[in-house]
This record gives structure tokens, C-alpha cells and sequence, in this order.
């Protein structure tokens, strides 16, 4: 044999080692989060995303919203040119409490039921960024109206409770 192909034989064999067993030298970081129905890519990792928190069973959006109310004057009044510390932890404490469905009433103007003047829609729709709030979209994925994903911001009365349906 002459001496390039001993060289080129010798550089294939310590490639076909390194790929057999890769080193941690080599080794490529999980970039991606793994999609569960498609099969794992050798040269690509992915990494399992953290579950999901428990979603909790609401039956009325009234008791998440009411953390927001120190956002009355930010929300109504244009003289307040920045959102209260308080309004803040209201707002991001809606969805930390399981309420995130709650934000569908905020995206559709219900909300403005609950203030005592006209709302202005364009603060509302800038307290994630005000507040440094990062709202996931699956919080509005059942903001449907026609598939009743959405509790009702008040919760029912006393006697539509206990009255029996027909």
C-alpha cells in the first residue's frame, strides 16, 4: 500500500471510532424542544419541554380579575402615565394563579364592565410589555365564545345554583 492511502485508511477508521462512540468534545447541546408524535434525530437533540402546571378548575374569571383593579387609574385616567407596581403583580398574578383563561375577558374588552370610566384599550393591550409579563398563547386558544371555554367573569347567583333545571 502506498503511504496516502495508509493516511487516508487510518483518517476513515479514527472518523468511523468518533462516530461510534461520540465524545462529550463533539457533543451538540439540545437545541429544540422534542415534538412528540415525530421520531428523534440522530445529529439533532431535542430536549423534553417542562410539563404544564396543573390547570385549576375555574368557574368564574370575578376573583382573578379583582387583582387587577390597581390598574383602574393606569387603565382610565390619562394622567397616569405608568402602571402601578401593584397593578403589575395584579396582572401577572391572574395567570400564576391558574386564571390565564381569564385573560380572554381582558383581549375582548369585558373587563371595561368592571371599571368606573371608559377603558383605554391601547394601555390595556400594553401591561405584558408595562409589566414585563409574558402571557402564553394558550391562555387564548379557548377564548372561543361559541365553544364556552371561558367562565363568565361573575360567578352565578345563589338561586341559579340552586334552582333545578328543567
Amino acid at each position: 500500500m502506498a503511504p496516502s492511502s495508509k493516511k487516508f485508511l487510518i483518517a476513515l477508521l479514527v472518523a468511523f471510532a468518533i462516530s461510534l462512540q461520540p465524545s462529550a468534545a463533539i457533543r451538540i447541546p439540545p437545541l429544540f424542544p422534542c415534538i412528540p408524535f415525530l421520531p428523534k434525530i440522530p445529529f439533532l437533540p431535542c430536549y423534553q419541554p417542562p410539563p404544564e402546571p396543573p390547570v385549576k378548575d375555574i368557574t368564574e374569571c370575578w376573583t382573578p380579575l379583582m387583582k387587577m383593579m390597581p390598574c383602574t387609574g393606569f387603565l382610565t385616567d390619562a394622567s397616569v402615565t405608568e402602571a402601578p407596581s401593584a397593578c403589575c403583580k395584579g396582572f401577572s398574578s391572574v395567570a400564576d394563579d391558574g386564571g390565564a383563561i381569564c385573560y380572554c375577558h381582558i383581549g375582548n374588552g369585558d373587563v371595561a364592565k368592571l371599571l368606573p370610566a371608559p377603558m383605554n384599550f391601547t394601555r390595556m393591550y400594553s401591561l405584558p410589555r408595562v409589566c414585563h409579563v409574558i402571557i402564553r398563547l394558550e391562555a387564548f386558544a379557548h377564548c372561543n365564545p361559541e365553544k364556552n371555554g371561558v367562565p363568565p367573569i361573575t360567578p352565578p347567583s345563589p338561586s341559579a345554583l340552586s334552582s333545578p333545571a328543567p
